[in-house]
């Protein structure tokens, strides 16, 4: 009877994580989330956006830029009861830099059913990875970086857990423009039930190009990428731009290709002293409502 309950009930968180993420035919979806609220409101173009403690997701390679300490604390509501809590801190010494991350991700309220009728109760699915980053700045212009990750799933009563490694390499030119690329979630898991949960590749290439203005003030930042999820057969393109006034406030935009239920998203960005608060918006179709997202950063000087 017990594994009655959990395959209706897992089913049901299953088709949840599918609506929101578009899972295909891999599972752990909530590692293709996406973190930060910062690059979520520029459309996730954030492979060869340097300098900020995200990329300890999208491109280990990319926090060579900064050697002073920065910690980013990241809350997502969801839509569906899905929420997100994502943790990094990274640091340097000399021509290496180092970074830790936690990501979270449950949904809540899935009822429980052995028939069709009142739940028997509620429980919650669970996801959650922990990350051990390092990077090598080769010379001023080429850097490259890996993560580890420990990962871990959580059905009702049943458990896995596995491994994964991501790959990046940062490029920087004389033009001001930089080059990223990074592969993720090379691993596996063990088996949850009977199966094993197959883990979703991505592959990340793109691009970043910041002007700053002569006669005012003011920083743009431009960004696009190539996101392709090779496992499940599907590419997307993702845009976004920032603009910073006197590095205290900042607008930013962003737009993906290839989804169902989503394209656009904006945000904004206040500093002050050694703290940056970052808002991200991203509304959903389908009745799905909209993403709230809320990110806060320390750079220790």
């Amino acid at each position: 009877m017990k594994r009655i309950f959990f395959i209706i009930a897992a089913s049901y968180g299953i088709m949840i994580s599918t609506s929101i993420s578009q899972t295909g035919n891999t599972g752990l979806s909530f590692l293709k989330f996406g973190v930060g609220a910062r690059s979520l409101a520029m459309g996730e173009a954030f492979v060869a956006l340097a300098g900020d403690p995200a990329g300890t997701y999208y491109n280990p390679a990319t926090i060579t830029t900064d050697a002073t300490a920065h910690l980013l604390f990241m809350h997502n509501e969801g839509v569906q009861d899905t929420k997100t809590d994502y943790l990094a801190s990274i640091t340097g010494w000399k021509d290496f830099s180092f970074g830790l991350s936690v990501n979270k991700t449950s949904i809540n309220n899935i009822p429980l059913r052995s028939t069709p009728g009142e739940p028997l109760g509620m429980f919650e699915a669970q996801n959650a990875s922990i990350g051990l980053s390092s990077a090598y700045k080769v010379n001023p212009s080429f850097s490259v970086g890996v993560t580890g990750k420990f990962l871990y799933e959580k059905i009702y009563v049943d458990d896995a857990s596995g491994y994964a490694i991501d790959f990046g390499a940062l490029y920087k030119s004389p033009w001001k423009a930089r080059f990223g690329l990074s592969v993720s979630n090379i691993g596996s898991m063990n088996k949850l039930l009977n199966e094993s949960t197959k883990l979703p590749l991505i592959i990340r290439a793109g691009t970043s190009y910041d002007y700053l203005f002569d006669m005012v003030p003011l920083d743009v930042r431009m960004n696009g990428e190539i996101v392709s999820l090779p496992r499940e057969s599907k590419t997307h393109l993702h845009i976004g731009t920032e603009t910073e006034f006197k590095n205290m406030l900042a607008l930013r935009f962003g737009y993906q290709t290839g989804y169902e239920n989503k394209n656009f998203s904006a945000g904004i960005g206040i500093r002050s002293s050694i703290f940056r608060f970052d808002y991200a918006y991203v509304p959903y179709k389908y009745n799905f409502g909209s993403g709230h997202i809320f990110s806060l950063e320390i750079q220790f000087q």
